[in-house]
């Protein structure tokens, strides 16, 4: 038999991550991460749990670092979802000549190669020692953050955690025979390194690639992997690589600030993505984005997601006559936990029970407030804890957050019932297919409404991603729109084989719609070279970006655009600058 504490979600400590300076907070696996708007009383709550530590992101957001001990167990509720950081990860597991990119850097008047604008690539770091990253100056990388590594000196005065370089400091260890030890930062995955050198890489004639924006100048940021309380809390399987939302932010907000010190304009790349919200652009990361893509001179070009085909989200609509509507969801053997969140549209209240694979079945409360419930079934050895939050605060939805532990295999259902018959619709959403078993799923998917966060921003760059050889969408896209009817994704661009420098220098295939959002930061840092570096539009911001794409996008005659699939079109730069002139 199983224990209780089989059951309870694990708020142990861990030990610290070796090479990080245990008194750093935002590093440290002894203090939780709450991410906070100013306008919230922050002294209050510094009060409230003695140690605290304030961090600013920007002149909005901040970041409370608590210590675990002063914290209590943590719960979801109405004024805490948004506030606990989502976890996000990767988007991916001939093509600029589709684009309209090759043309533009070749051409006898504009010759566009993003000289003069800075890309940021906010991923898992980079093989900074690549060739493709180098030009006859030296790197071509002008700062890179590494959030993992302990801070020295120098760094502890521009960055509040981990280390900074400088391209000196990188151009001295290209000297070296040892490169890693004077800038001890690796990319150990390729993932930053393929959509860097998709955004900005060198021309490599002999492998027949290049880079949409291959003058451009890079800033890097190695984004730390979440700690191990919220991997705790999602349920996430250990291995899984995840980013805290508050340290994309923190790197967001270094990008800009470097940019500014560069007098470059700049553009973002994020090839990240999470199912965890309401898919409303509510996140404090979709916030933030929106936030950042009204600057002049900042543009955003985000993932997304891959999740049009993994059966991981489901919907309801109810209308009158229709009062009660059956989900059922697919648990696979030995999977360990996981959690479900609910999303209903208001002024409608929900009423929602659970069966087990036998039959049982239990009701969610929705009078007890947003306290946790505890169902336990009897003839499987299952728990599901439960928040009802009848008005989450950013939306006004109803959300019901459910952590399902040890679930026993085989079929369940979620039956869910509109208590005043109003027309509404809900959506359920599973977490992103790396971070729960493929043969978890529902019966009855929606592969709309599955573009992942933080694609849901209104003034982000959301790429989607195609075959650029024959003109298919790739098949484990993301579909929009939002549940509000944003539209979204906003373009296309190919990420389907697309090849890019990997580790060592060597050369291969990648997909996903990180790709795509990478080859889209490349073709707005052009834009911005033609814009601002050019002196043409002075005043570019990110939206005026995404305007200009979605005016020249490749579209079918036989297809209504917007769609969901498709946005506003394939993305094509030339035809942009041919109904420029």
């Amino acid at each position: 038999m199983l224990k209780k504490e089989d059951f309870e979600p694990y708020m142990g400590t861990q030990e610290e991550i070796p090479g990080v300076q245990p008194e750093n907070p935002a590093q440290s696996e002894h203090f939780g991460d709450f991410i906070v708007k100013y306008m919230q009383n922050v002294k209050n709550t510094m009060e409230l749990f003695p140690g605290t530590v304030f961090q600013e992101i920007n002149e909005i957001f901040g970041i409370l670092y608590v210590p675990l001990e002063n914290m209590g167990e943590m719960e979801v509720t109405g004024t805490s979802y948004n506030s606990i950081p989502k976890c996000y990860t990767y988007m991916d597991m001939e093509a600029a000549g589709a684009s309209g990119v090759t043309r533009l850097h070749d051409h006898p008047y504009l010759k566009l190669r993003g000289r003069g604008t800075a890309v940021a690539v906010i991923d898992s770091g980079i093989d900074y020692q690549n060739p493709v990253f180098r030009n006859a100056g030296g790197t071509r990388i002008e700062y890179l953050w590494d959030q993992l590594l302990e801070g020295d000196e120098n760094s502890r005065a521009e960055v509040p955690y981990g280390r900074l370089f400088r391209k000196k400091d990188i151009d001295r260890a290209l000297e070296e025979e040892e490169p890693l030890r004077i800038v001890p930062s690796e990319d150990t995955n390729g993932h930053g390194t393929a959509l860097a050198g998709i955004a900005a890489g060198n021309q490599v004639l002999e492998e027949n690639f290049t880079g949409a924006a291959p003058e451009a100048s890079l800033i890097i940021i190695k984004v730390k992997q979440a700690k191990q309380y919220l991997r705790n809390f999602y349920l996430y399987p250990p291995d899984a690589e995840v980013f805290q939302e508050n340290d994309l932010m923190m790197a967001v907000a270094f990008a800009m600030k470097w940019a500014r010190e560069l007098g470059m304009p700049l553009s973002i790349c994020l090839g990240i993505g999470s199912s965890q919200g309401a898919h409303l652009g509510k996140n404090a990361l979709s916030q933030y984005v929106d936030y950042v893509a009204n600057f002049s001179q900042v543009s955003v070009s985000v993932a997304a997601g891959n999740e049009g085909n993994t059966r991981n989200h489901s919907t309801g609509f109810f209308s009158q006559g229709r009062g009660r509507i059956t989900t059922e969801l697919r648990i696979a053997e030995k999977e360990q936990g996981f959690t479900l969140e609910f999303w209903g549209e208001p002024p409608e209240i929900y009423q929602i029970s659970i069966q087990s694979p036998t039959g049982e079945s239990l009701d969610v409360s929705s009078s007890l407030g947003a306290r946790t419930q505890e169902l336990s079934f009897v003839f499987v050895e299952t728990k599901v804890y439960v928040n009802y939050i009848l008005i989450e605060r950013q939306t006004g939805y109803s959300l019901v957050y459910l952590r399902f532990f040890h679930p026993a295999a085989g079929i369940w259902k979620i039956f869910t019932e509109a208590r005043n018959r109003q027309n509404v619709q809900f959506h359920m959403w599973l977490p992103v297919e790396s971070l729960i078993s493929q043969d978890t799923y529902f019966l009855e998917p929606s592969p709309y409404t599955t573009v992942t966060a933080p694609g849901d921003a209104g003034n982000s760059i959301t790429a989607t991603a195609y075959q650029h050889k024959d003109g298919s969408l790739y098949i484990a896209a993301g579909r929009g729109y939002t549940p509000s009817g944003m539209v979204t994704p906003h373009l296309a661009a190919p990420g389907v084989n697309v090849k890019a420098p990997l580790m060592r220098g060597a050369f291969g295939v990648r997909s996903g719609t990180s790709i795509a959002a990478a080859q889209m930061s490349g073709i707005a840092a052009l834009l911005f070279e033609w814009a601002i570096i050019r002196n043409n539009q002075p005043f570019f911001t990110g939206s005026s970006v995404k305007y200009y794409l979605q005016r020249g996008a490749r579209r079918e005659e036989n297809m209504q655009y917007p769609n969901p699939e498709w946005g506003y079109g394939r993305v094509d730069l030339y035809h942009t600058f041919e109904l420029l002139t």
